[in-house]
């Protein structure tokens, strides 16, 4: 009796999971050929064909203007201002007296001492008969000798300090916007002028860091204005010196460059842009669009055709650069021939089915080379 009740029940439940099974068979079976009924999924993108093209970078740093010959002028003695000889910003000339002060102490001084050489010089003179006759010992000899010498330098002494209280120009140059007048009083040591030269060749000092590329002397940068105007006149100038130690605390290197028929231009310490060029590279460019940036790096989608010539989206790494207008430096990665999707690759993922649009390439060469114009 319990033996037929287990089986009706086993039957049951056969007959129920059997029903079951062959339900969802039905459904799995539907499902696939509704699938079959859909294309696969794709996406359709704009191309760029990779090219391998040189490149040639460049950086700005901030340079000073130096002229080639300036010097501080100043007063070694304090006195009061008895000539005025130029005016502010005056051309003057090499050896022009620029300003004098008050002298009538030492001319006195000078006069004394001029007289007393006469004296010591006669009483020399009869010394030396006298000691070459053995009149007098050569003590008295030697003390003639002496006061000849001290009258000498006496005068000497007041010459310098005369001279010294004149300021010269020592070279042809102009002189700054300081003025003076007659009967002033000026301490030692005081700033009279700044005398600029008129070397048409200026210099211009400027500092690299340590991190970037450094230079040799006689290598070449651009010089130009600060001022950002367009189409402003640009420079050629040639490093001919470098400091002999880079600075402790900003790691930078001071180099000067000499820039030809620069002055007229350029004023000392002026402030300049200069361009130095780095070592031309071979690099892809690519249009923006190429470039996909996410929390795995940047990348790029390479176009590959598979086995039924189709093409597939495959995700590279590359290395990206600096943009030069509506490209991207791509500076490693890529080998050039590659087909890369553009405009659309934001969506693409790894092994989607592509329809890739072919459009004509831009002109790498051309893009580069007008760079490379407004750079040199």
């Amino acid at each position: 009796m319990h033996i037929k009740r287990w089986s009706i029940a086993l039957f049951i439940i056969t007959i129920t999971i059997g029903g079951l099974g062959f339900f969802k068979f039905q459904q799995i079976q539907a499902a696939i050929a509704m699938a079959e009924a859909f294309p696969e999924p794709s996406a359709a993108v704009n191309t760029h064909i990779a090219k391998v093209s040189e490149f040639q970078d460049s950086y700005q740093v901030t340079g000073q203007i130096v002229a080639k010959q300036m010097v501080g002028l100043q007063n070694e003695h304090a006195g009061i201002i008895t000539q005025v000889n130029f005016e502010p910003g005056q051309l003057v000339t090499e050896g022009e007296l620029l300003l004098s002060l008050n002298v009538s102490e030492e001319q006195a001084q000078l006069s004394s001492a001029k007289a007393s050489k006469v004296l010591a010089k006669q009483d020399f003179k009869r010394m030396t008969t006298l000691v070459a006759e053995n009149k007098v010992s050569q003590q008295e000899y030697d003390a003639a000798d002496a006061q000849l010498k001290i009258a000498q330098a006496n005068i000497a002494n007041l010459e310098s300090i005369i001279a010294k209280k004149q300021v010269i120009a020592p070279f042809t140059g102009t002189v700054g916007l300081e003025n003076y007048q007659k009967g002033q009083f000026i301490g030692a040591n005081s700033n009279i002028t700044t005398l600029i030269g008129q070397d048409k060749n200026i210099w211009v000092d400027f500092k690299l860091p340590q991190t970037q590329q450094q230079l040799t002397i006689g290598d070449t940068v651009v010089v130009n204005a600060i001022s950002n105007q367009t189409g402003a006149q640009q420079f050629t100038a040639k490093v001919i010196a470098k400091n002999s130690a880079m600075q402790a605390n900003s790691r930078h290197l001071t180099y000067r460059a000499e820039i030809a028929d620069g002055s007229q231009l350029f004023g000392h310490n002026e402030l300049v842009k200069v361009t130095i060029q780095l070592a031309a590279q071979n690099v892809v460019l690519l249009p923006n669009s190429a470039v996909v940036r996410d929390q795995f790096g940047t990348y790029v989608f390479l176009l590959n055709q598979d086995e039924q010539s189709n093409y597939r989206a495959k995700r590279l790494a590359v290395e990206a650069g600096e943009h030069v207008g509506e490209q991207q430096i791509i500076m490693s990665g890529l080998n050039g021939g590659e087909l890369i999707a553009t405009d659309g690759a934001f969506k693409l993922r790894e092994g989607l089915l592509v329809y890739p649009n072919i459009v004509p390439e831009n002109s790498l060469s051309a893009i580069l080379v007008s760079k490379g114009e407004g750079q040199g």
